[in-house]
């Protein structure tokens, strides 16, 4: 499954650089973690609630932070395994100047397997793009509440 997503961000790529590789923002502003603990440099342990309601479940797993070209982009590469199934992807981050904001840019690969596999690929990519809008939304609530 591939999604690409874009959003334009009020703020200097400088800040979004900064708020984005902060871990402990990430706890806070990544769409049903429970647990985000750091196991090495951009190395991290995650748990996390998601699903659609016929395939709700915890997964626990993975993400790794890696090809960093600051400030313009990086990658994050993610894995999970829950009762519904599992899940792993790659995702690059790129974040470029627009007008007084910046866009931020994301490009996705992703298989998942199991239950979770059956919902099929068009709920996926409407729960990934869901997903997204919430973690954007957070993202911004965390950089108002800095101000």
């Amino acid at each position: 499954m591939q999604i690409d997503l874009s959003q334009v961000m009020p703020y200097p790529r400088e800040t979004l650089w900064e708020v984005m590789l902060d871990p402990s923002v990430m706890a806070r502003v990544l769409p049903g973690v429970e647990k985000f603990e750091i196991v090495g440099t951009d190395k991290y342990a995650v748990q996390v609630k998601l699903g659609v309601p016929s395939v709700k479940g915890t997964y626990t797993g993975s993400v790794e932070i890696f090809d960093k070209q600051p400030p313009a982009s990086f990658r994050l590469r993610g894995d999970g395994k829950g009762t519904p199934g599992w899940a792993r992807g790659e995702v690059l981050l790129t974040l470029t100047p627009e007008g007084d904001g910046t866009a931020v840019s994301a490009k996705a690969n992703a298989v998942i397997g199991g239950t979770i596999a059956g919902v099929g690929q068009r709920m996926m990519e409407g729960i990934a793009k869901s997903m997204a809008r919430d973690f954007f939304t957070s993202l911004d609530r965390e950089l108002q509440s800095r101000k």
